[in-house]
């Protein structure tokens, strides 16, 4: 179980690789921090949690603030 966690945690990672959409990549990553995040906690592994914690913050800054461009865009043009 907690290993599954960490290889869809990674797949997430490699996935957001692949992807051309940098909305879709954002999402992706946060997904792939989240995970990681989790499975830190789960095995107390404190370097995982502490830069995963980072990640999963600014991850979701990132897409607030894609979210606030687009609907910016949206409106303006």
């Amino acid at each position: 179980m907690i290993d599954g966690l960490g290889f869809f945690a990674g797949a997430s990672l490699i996935g957001s690789m692949l992807l051309r959409n940098i909305y879709a990549v954002k999402i992706l990553l946060a997904v792939a921090a989240i995970s990681f995040l989790a499975y830190g906690i789960i095995l107390h592994l404190l370097p995982i949690i502490v830069i995963n914690s980072v990640l999963t913050a600014s991850g979701i800054y990132e897409m607030i603030r894609l979210t606030r461009k687009r609907k910016e865009a949206a409106s303006t043009g």
